[in-house]
């Protein structure tokens, strides 16, 4: 983790490089700079405020969930997209190339990033919280501000672990569009 953080801020601070370049920089420090059994998921974005727009690239991540907020007062459902774009995992394989996609946000959608261990996530009887369960708690607190969200998604992660031994992080960030 170390590697990919310094590799990040290495390449981000020469300036504007576009998301799949930075990707596929952060990937060749990476191969070079790690042994062969040695890889990191990636999920890189950037937020234009002014334009409403998310730039992203997904090396490998676990697809963070962007929940639609509803359009109308009579569009009760709202979507759930998985931002999936970009590639495979950065580290494994030299010259890899990495796609790109642009999203348009609205106000009241909600993104969603998560590391695996939060579906992974294990209940004392052995279940995982499984990504089923966490998008169907996103949409029933999508409706509160950002801070809410959060505080709900880790005290039922807490409720749902109980006691149980955990056997990786339990990392997610969330974004409300105002």
């Amino acid at each position: 983790m170390s590697v990919v953080q310094a590799s990040l801020r290495i390449i981000s601070s020469e300036g504007t490089v576009a998301p799949p370049q930075l990707v596929a920089r952060m990937n060749q420090f990476l191969y070079r700079s790690t042994p062969d059994s040695k890889y990191a998921t990636f999920f890189y974005a950037q937020l234009d405020r002014l334009c409403r727009q998310l730039r992203y690239v997904n090396a490998g991540h676990n697809p963070p969930f962007l929940l639609r907020a509803a359009r109308s007062t009579t569009d009760a459902a709202t979507e759930l997209e998985q931002l999936s774009v970009g590639g495979t995992v950065v580290g494994m394989f030299p010259g890899m190339d990495y796609e790109e996609a642009t999203v348009e946000l609205c106000p009241g959608d909600v993104l969603l990033v998560f590391t695996d261990g939060v579906p992974e996530a294990h209940s004392p009887e052995n279940e995982e919280f499984g990504e089923e369960r966490l998008q169907a708690l996103l949409r029933r607190v999508a409706h509160l501000p950002a801070d809410e969200i959060s505080a709900r998604i880790s005290a039922e992660m807490t409720r749902w672990i109980g006691g149980a031994e955990q056997y990786d992080d339990l990392t997610f960030i969330v974004m409300k569009v105002r």
